[in-house]
């Protein structure tokens, strides 16, 4: 993680590597099926400089068909290229919006197919010497085009979703070394491999040209065909191996509807709903009405809208980049070829991609991590802007001397430095790009973000047609001399415009390790950091700071509202499922000892249902720990339930249980925990004197605003409930639904109260009590618990709360804000503070260990 200054913190602070996870083996089978598809597309792609400019003539050196010469053959290529990449936004709307990225891919896949025969078709000597290969040429560039752009916008996308981790965490090796596994290294790496598998494809033109050169351009094309109709049958056949994202509603649509309030009032700030109602603006806008229209759905717009913001400068690389494909192509038909295909050496481009990759991945990258060298993301972009200028100042050279030398005297592979460097830059430009075209757009819009990743090339293509006047003799030496300059130039304006787009954190989470000490909130998390340490007797040394306190009622303070329960309403995610666990055992081992903690938790028999089948990952996960666990057989679930599990769960009362830890933490036993209740305005506020050695950061909601914090991440999730009495009620039932929680969660030592909820809705902030939605909670209850409708039960109280949500989990994490000053962040948990809190709070403790440790060892009196 960097904070403001660019310094390295968070993981390195550990002092444990950092490693990327395992890839599972299913993104190597969509690695395979890209390979087969840039088999094709660059198979196809190599022939095509010599088909258009030289004719048609079997006796003749330089194989051709169309004769047009190299000013339109560079256009007709660059056009394709345009076509290709441009198409690709066709192919993320028709995804995103409609299909899925995997029905896009297989439909894609099909459209390529016929291109590729129409080309095939048209590419005979008869085909070419009746005059209707040209009209086949151009009608295959526009459905190949179409069917590739619409594989590109979403074979990236749909690869890096089948892994699914989205948090860091500590795991212990064979050899016994802990290792961080981040989960951002694990994306770079799939992205590394994903672009290797692409180059290995790209090696086609090796088998193309030479059969171009030898034999025909319609057995070099028919190579391709072959290997495409392979491709989209292995990946049709592979259909129920996948995870697959359906298409959420209209998401394009939306984006654009919320951009355009954004614009019309100047910031997306002010387009929250939030605002918008403070002001008395929100009517002006039907679409702001809309219940989904909310806070962090407008903040999931402005990720994506930042991440097409990055792709601006990438024409500029793109225009270098291309001229290994044309022109360089033309000048080696200048060179002295001695038996080589003038469209060979394209294959070099690769070939430096496939050694240089795998160097990346297992030398450069873990040696720089090592000596905690940080090669940021801008870094690598610039870095390969100026290789690719280098490239271009060499082609210029070079021009130069064939100028200068008698025709066709100048050996064709001392041109093989242009495209290694071109082949470097890529490995830093292009896998970049794609990796933040997946990680910083939101879900709903990545097909889309990939795609205007691609629309680069088309957008570099199309300035390449308009530069077709100078792409020929004698104007080549300038033309390359300039665009190394563009070259350089965008590298640089690229690091000093978009340097500070990536201090966002890294999110770091653990195993059985974590940060912390100091501290904020005195909500649920909070207290249990606090009674963890003073666990292990450092009680005294805490201060807890809060603005609100566990006596203080306020919508903006979760805690005392919670139906606290132990629950699957947590995530898949291998840091939930551990939290769950070590939360629920160390809840069990409390109530089972009796200790003074457990007052106001008990055991509860509990029924949960799913609408839809639960990850069977969890389901493993919580069956090895829970207390008489049982699956529902399927002919007792009610009418449209998938899956029910009958177990102990531990419920509590959750504002007893608050006020009981506060008024356990402050007593000497426990170290005399000081409780100070005030506001903080950023997190250096929390450091109430120099002596202060860490602070652990439980801010819940606040974290989104606080200065020093700020992650833009975090986003309340709004909740709905009724207090009620109803001493008939003794057990804990929940639905999970699709769109829905309902609940019934009595509480312990409560005179017989019982919260009924509820809703889960992201991003919304309204704190007022919707009739409406109280009916559906009572409705809903009732038909899942009949007795809830008799007469002894009686409504006390609706509240509104708001849990403290995070996008991609919880955050718990260590980070040095500057010298010396140590924050641990232990928020984002949602619903689940009370079941997991308290294994979150192990993971807290043990990332601040350190500086722990070196406090004045506990009294032994």
């Amino acid at each position: 993680m960097f904070d403001s200054e660019n310094s390295p913190v968070a993981a390195y602070d550990l002092g444990l590597r950092r490693v990327p996870d395992r890839i599972p083996w299913i993104v190597l089978l969509v690695i395979i099926v890209e390979l087969g598809e840039r088999f094709t597309y660059f198979g196809l792609s190599g022939p095509m400089q010599n088909y258009i400019k030289n004719p048609y003539d079997p006796d003749a050196e330089l194989p051709g068909a169309l004769g047009k010469g190299q000013a339109i053959a560079t256009a007709l290529g660059n056009f394709f290229k345009f076509w290709a990449y441009a198409s690709t936004v066709i192919g993320a709307i028709v995804a995103d919006q409609f299909l899925g990225k995997f029905k896009a891919i297989v439909i894609s896949c099909a459209i390529y197919i016929v291109g590729l025969t129409v080309l095939v078709a048209t590419a005979t000597p008869a085909a070419i010497n009746g005059g209707s290969a040209f009209g086949g040429l151009v009608a295959a560039m526009v459905i190949i085009g179409l069917g590739t752009g619409g594989i590109k916008a979403n074979v990236t996308p749909f690869c890096a979703e089948q892994y699914q981790k989205a948090h860091a965490f500590v795991k212990t090796l064979k050899t016994g070394e802990q290792v961080i596994v981040d989960p951002e290294l694990t994306v770079e790496r799939m992205f590394l491999w994903f672009y290797w598998a692409v180059n290995i494809g790209a090696l086609s033109p090796l088998i193309t040209v030479n059969v171009e050169t030898h034999v025909s351009f319609w057995l070099a094309y028919l190579i391709p065909l072959i290997v495409i109709v392979i491709v989209a049958a292995l990946f049709l056949c592979s259909n129920k191996l996948f995870l697959k994202t359906s298409p959420q509603g209209s998401p394009i649509v939306d984006a654009a509807r919320t951009v355009h309030i954004a614009l019309a009032e100047r910031s997306f700030e002010k387009a929250k709903p939030s605002a918008l109602r403070e002001q008395g603006r929100l009517e002006r806008y039907a679409f702001a009405n809309r219940a989904d229209y909310t806070d962090y759905s407008v903040d999931k717009v402005r990720s994506g809208v930042t991440a097409c913001k990055l792709f601006l400068l990438f024409p500029l690389y793109f225009v270098c980049w291309t001229q290994i494909w044309n022109n360089l192509i033309s000048q080696a038909g200048d060179m002295a070829l001695h038996g080589t295909p003038n469209d060979l050496l394209q294959n070099l481009n690769p070939i430096a991609l496939i050694i240089f990759i795998p160097l990346l991945d297992f030398v450069v990258y873990p040696l720089l991590r090592k000596y905690k060298i940080n090669f940021r993301p801008e870094l690598k972009v610039t870095a390969g802007f100026f290789l690719a200028a280098v490239s271009m100042v060499y082609a210029s050279v070079l021009q130069h001397y064939i100028y200068k030398s008698e025709p066709n005297t100048i050996h064709v592979w001392i041109q093989a430095p242009v495209y290694l460097l071109v082949g470097f830059s890529e490995a830093f430009v292009v896998i970049t790009g794609l990796e933040l075209a997946y990680t910083k757009a939101p879900e709903s819009l990545r097909s889309l973000v990939s795609a205007l990743f691609w629309l680069t090339i088309g957008i570099a293509a199309a300035i390449c047609i308009a530069l077709a006047p100078v792409s020929q003799d004698p104007h080549l030496v300038w033309m390359y001399g300039s665009l190394a300059i563009v070259g350089a130039v965008g590298g640089i304006l690229f690091y000093v415009l978009f340097g500070r787009a990536f201090d966002e954190p890294i999110v770091i989470e653990s195993v059985e390790s974590a940060d912390g000490q100091g501290l904020k909130v005195a909500g649920i998390i909070g207290l249990n950091v606090a009674l963890e340490l003073s666990k292990q007797g450092y009680g005294r040394h805490i201060t807890v700071i809060a603005r609100d306190l566990p006596e203080d009622s306020n919508v903006h303070y979760t805690s005392p509202w919670a139906g606290a329960n132990f629950s699957g309403i947590s995530g898949n995610d291998a840091n939930a499922l551990r939290w769950d666990k070590a939360g629920y055992l160390a809840l069990m081992d409390l109530i089972d000892r009796e200790a003074e903690e457990a007052k106001y938790l008990a055991k509860t028999e509990s029924i949960e249902y799913w609408d839809e089948q639960p990850d069977p990952e969890k389901i493993r996960s919580v069956a090895e720990y829970l207390r008489d666990v049982k699956i529902i057989p399927k002919e007792k679930l009610p009418d449209n339930v998938a899956f029910g599990l009958q177990f102990t769960t531990i419920t509590l009362n959750a504002p007893a249980h608050c006020r009981h830890l506060k008024s356990l933490l402050s007593q000497p036993s426990y170290g005399s925990v000081r409780f100070v209740q005030q506001s903080v305005s950023s997190i250096n506020d929390a450091f109430l004197s120099s002596k202060t050695r860490v602070v652990f950061n439980c801010t819940g909601n606040a974290a989104k605003t606080l200065p020093g914090v700020e992650d833009a991440k975090c986003y309340p999730t709004r909740g709905q409930i009724v207090l009620a009495r109803a001493p008939q009620v003794k057990q804990n039932i929940m639905r999970h639904g699709k769109g829905y929680e309902t609940y019934i969660i009595p509480r312990p030592k409560s005179d017989s109260t019982v919260i009924l909820g509820g809703y889960l809705q992201k991003g919304d902030s309204d704190h007022r009590v919707r009739e409406h939605e109280t009916q559906s909670i009572l409705q809903r209850t009732g038909d899942l618990l009949p007795v809830l409708k008799d007469s002894q039960t009686k409504v006390l109280k609706i509240a509104v709360g708001f849990r403290p949500s995070r996008e991609g989990g919880a955050r718990v994490e260590r980070e040095e804000i500057e010298p010396g000053k140590i924050v641990v962040h232990n928020y984002g948990a949602g619903g689940t503070g009370y079941q997991a809190g308290m294994g979150m709070a192990q993971d807290a403790v043990v990332l601040a260990r350190d500086i722990v440790q070196s406090l004045p060892p506990p009294s032994m009196l």
